[in-house]
């Protein structure tokens, strides 16, 4: 981003990848936020220690970071977060834990999925070995050897 290579993000070097973004923007029917409010937002985000000079230091000490450079380089992400509920992304920031990346609400989502199926799979197994034994009537050893008496017996008799 540094084009210049003298280790700051200067406002024309922000400008220059924000209008590939609003031509993006443009061919899909969507009118672009003007620079001028872009580059507010962009300083209200970072909190540059010079005004209007960002410094990787800047970028680093911000832990909304990852917005900056959607603006920058990711139109669809960078729209995601333009219609989002504007407290939330205030939320983000008083909040000491970072909110969970892509892929870890990914990983989340599949990890409820594969116990879902798990516990389901275990429910029908057990109903299964419920209904294999359903309606017989468990019989006592004493019961058994009494039936087997009277059967040696009745063979015996006839």
């Amino acid at each position: 981003m540094d084009l210049d290579g003298d280790g700051v993000l200067s406002m024309y070097e922000l400008e220059y990848f924000y209008e590939e973004q609003c031509e993006k923007m443009e061919t899909m029917g969507i009118e672009p936020l003007p620079f001028q409010d872009l580059l507010c937002q962009l300083l209200d985000l970072v909190k540059p220690e010079e005004e209007g000079r960002i410094t990787l230091r800047d970028l680093k000490r911000c832990r909304m970071s990852h917005i900056f450079y959607d603006t920058c380089f990711n139109l669809e992400k960078y729209l995601d977060h333009e219609q989002r509920d504007p407290f939330a992304v205030q939320k983000d920031v008083d909040n000491e834990t970072p909110e969970p990346s892509d892929w870890d609400r990914y990983a989340a989502e599949e990890y409820e999925i594969l116990v879902a199926e798990e516990t389901a799979t275990e429910h029908l197994q057990e109903e299964s070995f419920e209904d294999d034994y359903e309606g017989e009537d468990i019989i006592s050893a004493s019961e058994i050897t009494n039936k087997m008496d009277k059967l040696v017996i009745s063979d015996l008799t006839a």
